[in-house]
């Protein structure tokens, strides 16, 4: 789909319905033309877009988003950043992606323009980009942004906002992007919701509820979304024959797997539920290591890169065997140099359940399409190399 075609009122109006994949997941794509084939005689889809999420947790869906629900997302964006024909806006994300579309239409409703970038990820074009552009807005994830801060390549003067989505943002590359000047913005969404839910205030960390959206923090922390632009349902295509599922309660809420607090319209993310083990009984959040991995980087004077932590079962012989345990936590890395010597220190002050009992050099770590490590091809990975 040309960035062209959602530029348009046309195409915005239209009952039409598109299913998206990325070009490059040829599995992804048959199965895009079977569902675009079927939604002509399914009546809830239309005037709907579907985006395959990137599962970087576990399998892949198809979320139905209707292009009303897209432009009420893009509607609360725009008020919230208070957008105007006068931005312009740098597009580093694919359009097969909810964050690349998001764009288009708060381009669309505001009448800024859009400039693309080159369809291959590059840290040194992409500053060039924003430079020469004059861009004012744009969207990264935490990857994108950490290839710009490991560079020392600051802010350009134009750029009013950088919305960061996809993941949470270390606290590590934060500060190191603050410090180079880029106008940090920190938002929570999902594809189910169209984009954003909530966005930070400049400078500031706890992420604000945009209007369309209701909150709720359900009683085992998890969070519950309802809105005008959240999502149809998930279509499911199994032998050439394609359903429509609509996760939703009665009254309309979806409960998704992010734990989070919300105090006073200001929401908080902790982290998501699929993301946490038991050692031993008790619950431990691997984002929680990975963020005291990388602080213990940064007091040791290490330059960040991004790290995963994964539990895997322990070997029935050896030294780490451990069957009471359950699970053994490993530091998976591209690069090790001298890494032993972070979780040496690492591991003489975390909790005893939090220590890392070894490292898998990965290079590269895997990924999804707009970068995010995929945690469920990097659980398999060290599954076959048990």
């Amino acid at each position: 789909m040309e960035k062209a075609d959602l530029t348009k009122a046309d195409f915005w109006l239209s009952a039409d319905t598109h299913v998206l994949a990325n070009p490059r997941d040829l599995v992804a794509c048959s199965e895009a033309g079977t569902i675009q084939q079927w939604s002509k005689s399914e009546p809830r889809l239309s005037g709907h877009m579907l985006f395959r999420t990137s599962g970087s947790t576990g399998k892949g869906k198809w979320v139905a988003l209707s292009k009303s629900a897209l432009l009420a997302s893009a509607r609360a964006v725009n008020d919230f950043l208070e957008v105007t024909a006068a931005d312009r806006w740098l597009l580093t994300l694919p359009l097969f992606h909810v964050g690349g579309v998001g764009i288009a239409a708060r381009a669309y409703l505001s009448g800024s323009m859009i400039v693309r970038t080159s369809e291959k990820w590059e840290p040194v074009h992409c500053h060039r980009q924003l430079t020469d552009e004059k861009i004012t807005l744009t969207s990264l994830v935490p990857a994108q942004l950490s290839d710009l801060v490991r560079l020392d390549l600051a802010a350009p003067e134009s750029l009013r906002a950088v919305l960061i989505g996809g993941g949470r943002l270390d606290d590590t590359l934060y500060k190191k992007a603050t410090e180079l000047e880029w106008p940090v913005r920190e938002t929570y969404g999902m594809t189910e919701t169209a984009s954003q839910v909530a966005t930070a205030k400049a400078g500031e960390r706890k992420l604000n509820v945009l209007p369309c959206w209701e909150v709720f923090e359900n009683s085992d922390g998890c969070l519950r979304v309802k809105g005008e632009a959240l999502f149809t349902g998930y279509v499911g295509c199994e032998n050439d024959s394609c359903f429509l599922e609509e996760p939703h309660d009665a009254e309309g809420w979806f409960l998704t797997n992010d734990r989070g607090a919300l105090t006073k319209g200001q929401l908080t993310i902790q982290g998501r539920a699929d993301r946490c083990v038991k050692i031993l009984g008790e619950l431990v959040d691997l984002n929680e290591v990975e963020q005291t991995i990388h602080a213990t980087m940064e007091a040791l004077g290490y330059s960040y890169q991004e790290l995963a932590v994964m539990a895997v079962e322990p070997p029935t012989t050896g030294e780490y065997r451990d069957v009471r345990r359950g699970v053994l936590l490993v530091v998976c890395i591209e690069q090790s140099d001298n890494f032993s010597k972070v979780l040496e220190c690492y591991n003489e002050r975390c909790q005893p359940l939090h220590r890392i009992k070894g490292i898998a050099v990965l290079d590269p770590l895997p990924r999804t399409a707009i970068g995010k490590i995929s945690y469920a091809e990097l659980q398999q990975i060290l599954k076959s190399d048990k």
